[in-house]
C-alpha cells in the first residue's frame, strides 16, 4: 500500500521502550523494564506527546529477536526492500506523562499506519505545530473493520492540547539528508471498505495528564 507518508527505507536509531498498538484486535501495551526482566503492561488510556519531528518511514520486519527496521526521515528516498517479510511501516517517538519519558510507536499494520497518517496531517497543518509545539494526542477508541484479508482494529486519535517540546525528544529528531528539491508525492492511501464502529468506552475519560 502506498500512503501519503511516501514510504520507502532506512536504518533505525537507539532502542527505546515501545508502545504496541494492536491493529487486529485493538488494545495498547507498553514495554517495561524493572532492571532485570522485560515485560508488557496494558495501557487503558493512551495519552502522549506525539512528536512528528521524530517520524521515520521505511521497511520493518517483526521477528522473535525483535524488529528489523530500515527507516529514513520523511522526504528521504526509501531503500530497497530487504526481504519479502519486510513490510512498509512508520515509527514515531512519543513522550509519556508520569515520568515514563520517551517511547516509540512502530507499526506496519495498515489501519494503524493510516490512523497515524491522519493525525500527522492534522498536526502539521495546525498553527501550534508551526510555532514549535507538540500535540497532546489521545487514542480515543478502535473502529472495527472487515476486509478481504480479515478483521482489523483501526485506532482513532484526537488532539487534546499542545505543549512545548521536552528536551528529551530533541535527541530523537529525524533529519532528512540534504539534496536537491524533489517533486511532492500526490499518492494517497487506498480507499477502505465499509466499517463497523465500536461504541466509545463507557465512563468519563481521565483529564489531560501533566507532562511537566
Amino acid at each position: 500500500m502506498t500512503t501519503g507518508f511516501g514510504l520507502s527505507i532506512g536504518s533505525g536509531k537507539d532502542f527505546l521502550p515501545t508502545i504496541r498498538i494492536n491493529g487486529k484486535d485493538g488494545g495498547v501495551e507498553r514495554s517495561t523494564w524493572d532492571g532485570s526482566e522485560r515485560g508488557l503492561e496494558v495501557v487503558d488510556d493512551l495519552v502522549c506527546l506525539m512528536d512528528w519531528a521524530t517520524l521515520q518511514v521505511g521497511w520493518v520486519e517483526f521477528t522473535d529477536r525483535g524488529p528489523d527496521k530500515r527507516l529514513v526521515a520523511i522526504g528521504d528516498p526509501l531503500p530497497d526492500r530487504p526481504s519479502e517479510k519486510h513490510k512498509q511501516g512508520v515509527q514515531v517517538v512519543v513522550y509519556l506523562p508520569g515520568g515514563l519519558g520517551c517511547h516509540e510507536i512502530c507499526s506496519t499494520a495498515i489501519g494503524v499506519v493510516g490512523a497515524l497518517e491522519r493525525i500527522y496531517e492534522t498536526s502539521i497543518a495546525a498553527p501550534e505545530w508551526q510555532q514549535g509545539k507538540v500535540p497532546v494526542v489521545r487514542l480515543t477508541e478502535f473502529v472495527k473493520e472487515k476486509t478481504k484479508h480479515g478483521n482489523r482494529a483501526v485506532p482513532v486519535f484526537e488532539i487534546l492540547d499542545w505543549k512545548d517540546r521536552p528536551a528529551e525528544l530533541n535527541e530523537h529528531k529525524a533529519v532528512p539528508k540534504p539534496r536537491a528539491a524533489m517533486p511532492a508525492s500526490t499518492s494517497r492511501p487506498a480507499a477502505t471498505g465499509s466499517t463497523q464502529m465500536t461504541p466509545p468506552a463507557s465512563g468519563a475519560r481521565a483529564p489531560v495528564p501533566d507532562f511537566g
